[in-house]
């Protein structure tokens, strides 16, 4: 009986010990995963970005590689113990140093993630637009693209949209024309420049549907509430998007660009080319590039030296206050001319001698040095 009793008390006291460690394990465990994490000496909290399609075992690497947990296997094995592994959601969050890795599961579990936040700036082009977004988000370019054309289509289906008989499908023909020395999109001007907030995992379609609806929010607001000029009132909504675009193409100044609205309307008028450089960059690709006379010949419907009246389309994306000066441009029915006075501005002009003037003291300027 005695070594049966000895080995029943080896038995439990082994038992006992085991537990003791079990639990000692336990409650260590769930001291790491409770307590609080890292902090960092220089900033309160860190922007993580957890892909769509992320496992655990990465969403762990990232929080150690930005120093917000200290032990990846605890995070690991509370997540899956309390059946978080699963639950944890991809996004763009704000997490501060300090938080246990509990709490920092809890976190991504909800989902609050912070929303991006994109700059559509003034002037840029469609395809400009769309490389800009599909930096940012996991689709590409030609994914909105197409995307914002289908926007872009059922609006250009609106009774008066377009000039004339174009209707959408013309329109794209027209485009489909160009050259392809650059992208000649039927959502060009219509993705509205603006500041937005969106989901990190947004779809190509919502965004480029918050874009152009935007552009189509605000050109109605502001015809809505600008009794248009004489020379602008049998513009269609296209075609104000159209001037609108080159008037912000040739000048950053709000102030002056009901001026540049009124020569251009003035020249419309009275039969005259626009003569705008902008349209025939666009055309070109040469954005930003200085115009050649050679480059005045090119034969591109957009080359308004020598097709006459507007462009096609837009050739980028206008603001709030060039679509203004179009609708409201200055007053003077004289105006038919302006160059640059190389100092960020320009001089404005009735007559061909006085732009003669205009410009040979511009060149003058910039061989002194004086202008750029």
């Amino acid at each position: 009986m005695i070594p049966l009793f000895s080995n029943r008390r080896i038995w439990l006291i082994t038992a006992a010990a085991l537990l003791v460690i079990a639990l000692s394990v336990v409650g260590w465990g769930w001291t790491l995963w409770t307590a609080p994490g890292p902090r960092s000496g220089t900033t309160s909290e860190a922007m993580v970005r957890i892909p769509a399609g992320a496992g655990p075992a990465a969403i762990a690497d990232s929080l150690m590689a930005h120093g917000l947990l200290q032990h990846r296997r605890i995070f690991l094995l509370g997540c899956r113990m309390h059946g978080l592994d699963r639950r944890l959601k991809a996004g763009r969050y704000l997490l501060p140093y300090g938080i246990s890795a509990r709490d920092l599961a809890g976190r991504l579990v909800k989902g609050r993630s912070e929303l991006l936040r994109l700059t559509i700036p003034e002037g840029l082009s469609a395809e400009e637009v769309a490389a800009r977004l599909a930096d940012a988000f996991p689709w590409s370019a030609r994914d909105f693209l197409r995307a914002a054309e289908h926007e872009v289509e059922k609006a250009m289906m609106q009774a008066g949209w377009l000039p004339g008989d174009l209707t959408p499908q013309a329109l794209v023909s027209l485009l489909d024309s160009e050259s392809n020395l650059c992208v000649h999109s039927i959502a060009e001007g219509y993705l509205y420049p603006e500041t937005y907030h969106w989901d990190e995992g947004a779809l190509a379609q919502e965004v480029a549907s918050t874009a152009v609806a935007a552009c189509l929010d605000s050109l109605a607001g502001i015809v809505a509430t600008i009794h248009p000029d004489s020379r602008s009132a049998s513009l269609t909504p296209h075609e104000i998007l159209v001037l609108s675009s080159i008037v912000e193409a040739e000048t950053p100044s709000r102030a002056e660009m009901p001026r540049v609205a009124a020569v251009y309307l003035n020249r419309l008028m009275r039969g005259k080319n626009l003569e705008a450089d902008p349209t025939v960059a666009h055309a070109l690709g040469k954005k930003g590039e200085r115009i050649l006379y050679r480059d005045l010949e090119s034969e591109s419907l957009y080359n308004t030296y020598r097709r006459a009246g507007l462009p096609p389309g837009p050739i980028g994306a206008p603001g709030a206050a060039a679509v203004r000066a179009v609708l409201n441009p200055d007053p003077d029915p004289d105006l038919l001319y302006f160059v640059a006075d190389g100092r960020g501005g320009h001089v404005f002009s009735a007559t061909w001698a006085e732009h003669e003037e205009a410009v040979r003291a511009y060149r003058e300027r910039r061989r002194s040095g004086g202008g750029s």
